[in-house]
Parts: structure tokens; C-alpha cells; sequence
């Protein structure tokens, strides 16, 4: 092999390593712990990359919260920016559409994000109407569960059938969820 042939080689090879460094990197700005504890857990796990932000609970409506939070982070580091937030029972169409036109993805749970915890153990389909059914649905299926205590791994087992039964739901139904496209993002990589 010629020395030139060699070098072009070893460039090309050089070439296609690099690439397979270069990793999608996620930011997920939540308003909720259990969102938060649930997405940090999933770093774990091979080929996620995920950072998030919290945005701590004030009395202004924590969806616009969020958004805004998302709006102002720091993107240059951030393959794609996410905003996950509860709709609480309310309209976000605008909200989503605004996102979309500063470049943001967003992940909305209706009636919260537990919503989509619940999909990982049951096909919910029966109006949840507030986040505190959601919960006593899940603390039901799930004995130990806590908002406190979530982690990824726990309902890993049921990820698949999270998703599958996430895009079955109509998108802005009670309940629905968008999370599940986040998710196969961030498992995707």
C-alpha cells in the first residue's frame, strides 16, 4: 500500500471514529421533581445523554415557566431542547406552537406527567381529570412508589409498552402524554 493510500486510509478511519463520538446531547427543563428524578435516572443507561433543569414551583402558571426557562438556557451545547410540563386539564396548543417557532420540542402531560408513569404499568384510558388521581392510580399499581422515589429503572420493564399505549392515547385527550417522543429520542441514540 502506497503512503498516500495509507494516509487517506487512516483519515477515513479517523474520519468515521469521530463520528461515532459525536452524540446527540438532550436538555429536558421540567417543572416537577418526579419529572427531573425520572429523566437524571435515565443517564445510567447506555448511550443517554440527558441534562436537566428544574424550574422550582412559584404561584405563575409553571407551563409558561418552563417554557421561558427553556427559551433562555444556554442551547449551543444541546443537540435538542426539551420542555415537559403538566397541562393541568388546559388548552396548550398556543403554548406548544410558540415553542416550536423558538425551536423548542415539547413533551405535554395531560392531566401530568404522571400520566405517562402510568402507561408503563397499565393502558390507562379512563379520564384521570387532576394530577392527584394520577398519582393515587399509580401509588395503586405501584405500592412503593413516591414522587420523591422515582427512577427510570423502575419502570424501565414496562418502557416498551409505555410508548406503544403513549401514541395510541388522542394527542390532547385526558389522559395523553407527549413524553414518549422524548423518550424514543433519547433511546434512540
Amino acid at each position: 500500500m502506497s503512503k498516500r493510500a495509507k494516509r487517506e486510509r487512516e483519515s477515513a478511519l479517523e474520519r468515521r471514529g469521530s463520528r461515532r463520538e459525536e452524540r446527540s446531547v438532550y436538555l429536558v427543563v421540567c417543572e416537577g421533581e418526579t419529572e427531573k428524578r425520572y429523566f437524571d435516572s435515565m443517564r445510567g443507561h447506555p448511550g443517554v445523554r440527558v441534562h436537566t433543569m428544574h424550574v422550582r414551583q412559584a404561584k405563575h402558571p409553571q407551563k409558561e415557566r418552563v417554557l421561558r426557562a427553556a427559551r433562555e438556557a444556554e442551547r449551543d451545547d444541546y443537540t435538542e431542547v426539551w420542555a415537559v410540563f403538566d397541562t393541568d386539564g388546559t388548552d396548550v396548543t398556543v403554548l406548544c406552537d410558540q415553542a416550536r417557532r423558538d425551536g423548542i420540542r415539547t413533551a405535554p402531560s395531560t392531566p401530568t406527567f404522571e400520566t405517562w408513569l402510568l402507561l408503563h404499568v397499565t393502558d390507562q384510558r379512563a379520564v384521570l381529570m387532576t394530577g392527584a388521581k394520577a398519582e393515587k392510580a399509580l401509588k395503586s399499581l405501584l405500592p412503593g412508589w413516591g414522587k420523591g422515589r422515582t427512577r427510570f429503572d423502575d419502570f424501565a420493564p414496562g418502557i416498551q409498552d409505555a410508548l406503544e399505549r403513549a401514541e395510541r392515547l388522542p394527542a390532547g385527550s385526558d389522559p395523553s402524554t407527549d413524553v414518549h417522543r422524548l423518550v424514543r429520542a433519547l433511546l434512540r441514540e
